[in-house]
């Protein structure tokens, strides 16, 4: 996917944490508790990569990151030889805006960050929503990577 994971270097590993709140992405798709599913996956990149603490009040707060999904597809990728779907390929879209809490002066703004993940079909309807679910979670966390990379871009070019 040509995703390549940005680290803090040693000259910012001292540079005090910053506290960021992260409301629910709003879902302009058909697909539900996807904005739950990616405001979770970007959540918990945050949680993992040093330099943040996530918060809810937004008085107490340096930065704030708003989401929105705009697209989320599936995308026949294979067919079995009764010519039904024997996979799909899920694709989520978003768009981000990272803004100074004090002021919502914008910092950084990405439109159009997509990942994709495939599933296998199965007879069973369950298994398959199971299997959907999974691919969701992957694209959300690719996602989810991106944005934390941008963010700490962000935060590497500011004084």
């Amino acid at each position: 996917c040509g995703y390549l994971p940005v680290t803090p270097s040693i000259s910012r590993a001292g540079a005090p944490v910053q506290w960021i709140m992260i409301p629910v992405f709003l879902n302009n798709t058909f697909e539900p508790a996807l904005e739950g599913k990616l405001t979770r996956m970007v959540k918990q990149e945050f949680l993992t990569r040093p330099g943040y603490r996530i918060i809810q009040d937004p008085a107490q707060a340096h930065l704030i990151l708003e989401g929105k999904i705009t697209t989320f597809s599936l995308t026949p990728l294979s067919f079995n030889q009764s010519f039904q779907v024997a996979e799909y390929r899920v694709s989520i879209t978003t768009d981000v805006n990272v803004l100074q809490a004090k002021d919502r002066k914008l910092l950084w703004q990405q439109g159009g960050i997509q990942a994709t993940a495939e599933f296998l079909v199965s007879p069973d309807p369950g298994v398959s929503r199971s299997a959907q679910d999974l691919a969701i979670d992957e694209a959300a966390k690719r996602i989810a990577e991106e944005i934390w990379t941008g963010v700490f871009r962000v935060r590497l070019e500011q004084p």
